[in-house]
């Protein structure tokens, strides 16, 4: 997926008609409360000028935008309209809850200029929703997004991992429904912040989060299952944020990047039984030897010492000890 110039604009909590035991918005976005009309307008205003008025998408992010009350809903996407009567934005996309939408609400916001919608799937796994108290069920969502797509919006869809009553089993579960239904995912590891359900069962012991490595270990597996289907996987990993309130979890600014590298890291070990030296473009290097030396650390566990050199070429694939009939594509 193209990179796309976004400006998001948080509504945390903002419309959810329940809270999920996991979420704590105002943390993980450091805004609290619903902006008003006027600010909306400024917040966009300021980030064209920013970006020196390149066309832009606006994005409310963070709360359950289509369960506001109408009129709200409707005097936030009015405030976008002039930045796309002038060109200056090209659309919008929600994040938002998969119940409670319908044909027309879908034919309502395309006429508004809403082009992409962000789906809270987490799981399709009833043990897992009922147990995050997420109040929606697989059918609605089924039937939410096929609506969704119909109406001609893309859709994208968010998955979660280690929530409680979750498995590896369940997330790959959960990654074959999103591929025959989203047009692009973000992986998100469950982390325990204060003021949660989840924090009082973290706190009794009823809770025990991934730890870094399980949960890096899981995502390279559904980055590889993603990558194979075709489908964008536009985040992995919490946005950096403020982690005053931080408990435990596998957390971790750079957590895309060990992924990334893990999963290269695992098809050398499936494919080789020594390794000396690794050659590739500076890129595909970068991506297998990871954030602080990761990825090497662990081949030089298994190899011993391995000869890592940067060759002219910007791809990502990688020669094994001088393979060159069959170099393997480790993306």
């Amino acid at each position: 997926m193209a990179k796309r110039n976004i400006i998001p604009i948080f509504i945390p909590f903002s419309g959810c008609p329940v809270k999920c035991i996991y979420c704590n918005q105002n943390q993980i976005t450091g805004v609290s409360g619903l902006l008003s009309v006027n600010e909306v307008e400024e917040r966009i205003t300021r980030a064209l000028e920013r970006n020196g008025n390149r066309p832009s998408e606006v994005a409310f992010y963070g709360g359950t935008f289509t369960m506001l009350a109408l009129e709200k809903q409707k005097a936030l996407l009015s405030s976008v309209q002039p930045f796309i009567e002038r060109g200056q934005v090209t659309g919008i996309r929600l994040s938002t809850r998969p119940e409670a939408l319908f044909e027309e609400d879908f034919e309502r916001l395309k006429v508004c200029g809403v082009k992409t919608i962000e789906f809270g799937i987490q799981s399709i796994d009833p043990e897992v929703l009922r147990t995050s108290m997420r109040g929606v069920n697989v059918e609605e969502m089924d039937r939410t997004v096929k609506s969704a797509k119909a109406a001609g919006i893309q859709v994208g869809l968010q998955q979660m991992i280690g929530l409680p009553k979750d498995s590896f089993e369940k997330d790959l579960n959960t990654a074959r429904w999103i591929v025959n239904r989203g047009d692009f995912v973000r992986i998100y590891p469950t982390v325990v912040f204060q003021g949660t359900e989840l924090y009082a069962m973290y706190s009794d012991a009823r809770y025990k989060p991934l730890t870094l490595k399980e949960a890096i270990g899981r995502t390279a597996a559904l980055l590889d299952k993603y990558e194979a289907a075709g489908l964008d996987v536009i985040r992995a990993g919490l946005p950096q944020m403020d982690r005053s309130a931080y408990v435990a979890g596998p957390y971790h600014d750079n957590f895309r990047e060990f992924a990334e590298s893990r999963r290269r890291v695992n098809k050398i070990l499936a494919r080789y039984k020594s390794v000396q030296s690794v050659e590739g473009s500076g890129r595909a290097i970068n991506y297998l030897v990871g954030p602080f030396g990761y990825g090497r650390k662990v081949l030089e566990k298994t190899y011993g010492p391995i000869l890592f050199r940067t060759i002219p070429g910007e791809g990502n694939l990688l020669r094994i000890d001088g393979e060159e009939k069959d170099t393997y594509a480790l993306n």
